[in-house]
């Protein structure tokens, strides 16, 4: 293991190339948003299926989340996170050429298995190489770039989808993938772990058949007519690979998702809080377009600048989140934004054509305030009590259940939407499908303001700056 860089030295090369990748990512999955009826229009399918695409490629990441630190550890941080780079470029081009859904989904997939390698594998080289006290700074300049993607993902998606072909979506992320292999060199340090554990087969395995057994049960639950044999069967495959799984990381000696790491209390918080805000905010790139488009009558560009406005004040929050933890600390922050970020999920909920873009707006972008301080104070308390030999494990374990959550949310609400239709006998799903979505979402974003409450005042205070106040 490396030493931490020096004080002295500039961490900001190293965030900025991960933020990069990361960027690519959020791009990814915002840019498509607003252009989903139009794809979906192009590949002969409903708009709602589209969300297949996004689980898919939220499924491959988590699966192959696990094993990003392991490939780290043998390959080096640096080789891994190139590896992954090219491979992430080459099915941005694949998806860009794709004529069919079926196509679109195995690019997606192939994507979100470089995503999985990409973004912990870079986010480790940062946590190992930086002193704790700049963590904070790192971890924000890393998440600043990747910013960029929710920022300009939207307005971006709606213009090509307006103007130019939607394929275009995709090939954006060629340049910027092959700029980043070429910086990778001499940017991202080499660390490889003297580990000799061998790889658990059956424990990946296991772990992946129960989630993709999870993701095949969410997304044909708004088929009805479906057999009720095939629920059952996806139902006892997920509970016997899921119990499988946890009788074979028990044996291990160092399983893929270490959960032992929920006994440090700050890392338990940024776990549990974390993936319950994400189930909510997950669902929001995907769901809040598809609401301003088909459910009010609003254009691409218009819901794009939207989710414009959102993502603008986003970005400037990540960089003012350290002042604001170093004034308040990690846990009256994360109380205060826990409650107004399901607040502004439950407000999406009330949304009329006749209210006008401009008030949607405002309450979209009070939305992104507090889910970007949210997300960044989260991202930067899991690591705060964890010794030098955890981060690895810790970043594979809440790099996972962030996308989890992720895939959740979005299934979740895609079921909803479509099941009150259905019920509603609606051809076509109205405002008010939507709406109980997001009031489905901003309910269980609320649920993790109590884990926010087990949280000591003094937790984190090294990481915020207090101490040096007190």
């Amino acid at each position: 293991m490396p030493n931490m860089i020096d004080a002295k030295t500039d961490f900001r090369p190293l965030s900025l190339l991960v933020g990069s990748a990361f960027f690519m990512e959020q791009l990814d999955s915002t840019i498509i948003a607003p252009a989903v009826p139009q794809i979906a229009h192009a590949l002969g399918v409903g708009a709602l299926s589209l969300d297949l695409s996004m689980t898919v490629y939220l499924l491959c990441s988590v699966i192959f989340i696990p094993l990003s630190g392991m490939l780290a550890g043998k390959w080096g941080t640096r080789s891994t996170f190139q590896f992954a780079l090219l491979v992430f470029v080459l099915s941005s081009a694949v998806c860009g050429v794709a004529g069919n859904l079926p196509t679109l989904i195995a690019a997606r997939a192939v994507q979100g298995f470089s995503g999985a390698l990409m973004v912990p594998v870079g986010r480790i080289a940062i946590v190992r190489t930086t002193p704790r006290a700049s963590l904070v700074a790192a971890l924000a300049w890393m998440i600043t770039p990747a910013m960029l993607g929710p920022l300009f993902g939207p307005p971006l998606g709606g213009v090509i989808a307006t103007y130019a072909s939607w394929r275009w979506i995709f090939w954006l992320n060629i340049p910027v993938g092959l700029a980043g292999c070429l910086l990778t060199k001499r940017i991202v340090p080499q660390i490889v772990d003297e580990d000799d554990t061998p790889f658990n087969l059956r424990e990946w395995a296991s772990l992946s058949v129960a989630l993709a057994a999870l993701v095949a049960m969410l997304e044909m639950a708004r088929h009805r007519e479906i057999p009720l044999a095939v629920y059952l069967a996806l139902g006892a495959a997920f509970a016997l690979s899921a119990a499988a799984y946890v009788t074979f990381a028990r044996r291990s000696v160092r399983p893929l998702l270490d959960f032992t790491l929920l006994r440090f209390q700050t890392f338990s918080t940024s776990f549990w809080a974390g993936s319950l805000v994400r189930v909510g905010y997950g669902a929001v790139p995907f769901l809040l377009p598809l609401m301003l488009q088909i459910g009010l009558g609003y254009s691409a560009v218009e819901s794009g600048a939207v989710l414009l406005a959102s993502g603008a004040i986003a970005f400037v929050t990540k960089t003012q989140t350290s002042g604001l933890l170093r004034r308040f600390g990690f846990r009256n922050v994360l109380i205060v934004n826990g409650v107004l970020c399901s607040g502004a999920l439950v407000a999406c909920a009330a949304f009329r054509a006749d209210w006008g873009i401009t008030l949607i707006a405002v309450i979209v972008s009070a939305g992104g305030f507090s889910r970007s301080v949210q997300f960044n104070a989260l991202a930067a308390i899991a690591y705060a009590d964890l010794p030098g030999s955890k981060v690895s494990p810790a970043t594979t374990l809440n790099t996972a259940a962030q996308q989890l959550a992720v895939m959740l949310g979005i299934s979740m609400a895609t079921v909803i939407v479509g099941l009150s239709a259905q019920i509603g006998q609606r051809a076509q799903p109205g405002a008010i499908d939507f709406a109980h979505a997001f009031a489905l979402i901003g309910f269980i974003a609320m649920t993790s303001v109590p884990f926010c409450l087990r949280l000591s005042a003094k937790a984190g205070l090294e990481l915020s700056g207090q101490t040096a106040r007190r």
